[in-house]
């Protein structure tokens, strides 16, 4: 059985059934509608932390620096509760239930179980450390607050198994006529209210209980503790930051692109990019707190992937539209490479995938895969020697290549737009060879069709063809 049949048959099947799975595709919608609040949080971090003296200078006199740190704060700070509210919507949507509702009760129960310190607690244990004593007529206020730690990139997993499970159980309850109906007449949006109330108590009981027992494991101190403890942590550290995992989460999603399956939506954006995006924001904080982008904690995150191994889109064709538009022999390719380099300069290259093709096409697999893994390895090795910076910028989709690699880059952004640039080069030269035989063969259809003529003159005769001129 030929390799094409074999990965037809028995694999594209699989990956169309994982592409297609409801919970998969409601963390990966989730994640999708979070976007707004990485990048917004992202510009604001690096705004704030900019290694430029006379800038913090300017800042921090004008009082500016607690402001520009503020954006940081109510956005990436707090991630999971933005997660966990997108997560339950779009689940719910695919059940037909009202996702506002859904989201809601996930919310709500992701608060139930977050730990609450003490600001008396706080205080004394930093009194305490410090050796520091209050005179006796002082009191310590006391009251309860929302410690950080668990509501940011650490309560993310946490985040997803409430968003998934708590809609689960809400759609099972509502499925099943556990809800208040209220009478004809009462307006929609008071009747969704209501309809909510028992699958609320349902659903916030059963985590507060779970929340209890797992207590009685040694060293946990609730859901948040061992869900890092067990799953978080050990799959951030040999699944998200290490570069043989990140190399095989490529290959599978240019694989899966390869057959025609979105890789990145099959793959990437459900299984990788929660934990990509927890070590993003864990660069963002160490930013936040002045450690330069050559020691930020990770290398891989999320802004690495898009900046070093879909520059230009999947595939990494921009060196390959380039080469189209300047030395390819057929007008079939020439032609192509103009229309798609506006889209693919972008990071849109869907063009060039169909439209060549890339896709399902044997010439084209080789340079196909190997061009994002040479890019993602080439930009780890120089990361490793402090060539390139460790990235915390997440850019929005649609950012144009170099300009990208300035913005992801912070300080030494011009170092990683060097890098994108080298990059569309080598990927040229990967691909090269394998699309020189497709262009070749296209030259000879259009000799046979139109005779052996030049370049301009079979582009006057398209042109003629096209305008009806006999």
């Amino acid at each position: 059985m030929k390799f094409t049949e074999f990965i037809q048959q028995n694999v594209v099947p699989t990956a169309n059934r994982i592409a297609s799975n409801k919970f998969l595709k409601a963390i990966s919608d989730g994640f999708m509608a979070l976007m707004p609040v990485i990048i917004i949080g992202a510009i604001f971090s690096l705004l704030n932390s900019l290694a430029i003296a006379p800038y913090q200078n300017f800042i921090t006199a004008t009082g500016l620096k607690p402001i520009l740190s503020l954006p940081n704060m109510v956005t990436n700070d707090i991630l999971a509760l933005y997660a966990v509210i997108f997560i339950a919507y779009h689940l719910a949507k695919y059940y037909e239930k009202d996702p506002a509702t859904a989201g809601m009760i996930a919310l709500f129960t992701f608060l139930a179980v977050t730990p609450l310190a003490n600001t008396a607690d706080i205080i004394n244990k930093f009194l305490a450390g410090n050796n520091l004593t209050l005179a006796n007529d002082i009191v310590v206020p006391a009251g309860n607050v929302i410690p950080y730690e668990w509501i940011g990139a650490k309560g993310l997993f946490v985040a997803i198994i409430i968003g998934l499970v708590s809609t689960v159980v809400y759609n099972k309850l509502l499925d099943k006529g556990l809800a208040i109906k209220m009478p004809e007449g009462v307006p929609p949006t008071i009747a969704k209210s209501f309809g909510g109330l028992i699958p609320g108590f349902v659903i916030i009981i059963l985590f507060m209980a779970v929340n209890k027992v797992v207590t009685f494991l040694p060293n946990i101190t609730g859901l948040h503790s061992v869900i890092y403890t067990f799953i978080q942590g050990p799959m951030e550290l040999l699944l998200g930051n290490s570069l043989g995992s990140f190399l095989v989460a490529i290959l599978v999603a240019q694989l899966l692109w390869f057959f025609g399956i979105h890789g990145v939506t099959a793959v990437i954006l459900p299984i990788f990019y929660p934990l990509w995006t927890s070590l993003t924001t864990a660069n963002i904080a160490a930013l936040n707190a002045g450690v330069s982008v050559f020691e930020l904690p990770n290398i891989i995150n999320r802004t690495f992937f898009s900046i070093y191994a879909i520059t230009g889109g999947s595939g990494m064709t921009l060196g390959l539209c380039l080469y189209m538009v300047l030395w390819s022999k057929s007008k079939q390719y020439q032609t192509l490479g103009k229309l798609a380099l506006p889209a693919n300069i972008c990071g849109i290259n869907e063009p060039v995938l169909f439209a060549t093709p890339v896709v399902l096409n044997p010439y084209m697999l080789i340079p196909w895969i190997l061009t994002p893994v040479v890019s993602a390895v080439l930009a780890y090795g120089l990361t490793v020697m402090n060539i390139l910076p460790r990235l915390s910028t997440v850019v929005p989709l649609g950012t144009p290549v170099i300009m990208s690699g300035f913005l992801a880059g912070g300080v030494a952004g011009w170092r990683v737009a060097l890098f994108q640039i080298a990059m569309i080069i080598i990927g040229a030269v990967i691909y090269i060879p394998f699309f020189k035989v497709i262009d070749k063969k296209a030259y000879e259809n259009e000799k046979q069709a139109y005779g052996d003529v030049t370049s301009s003159e079979l582009e006057l005769l398209n042109h003629s063809h096209k305008s009806g001129i006999n």
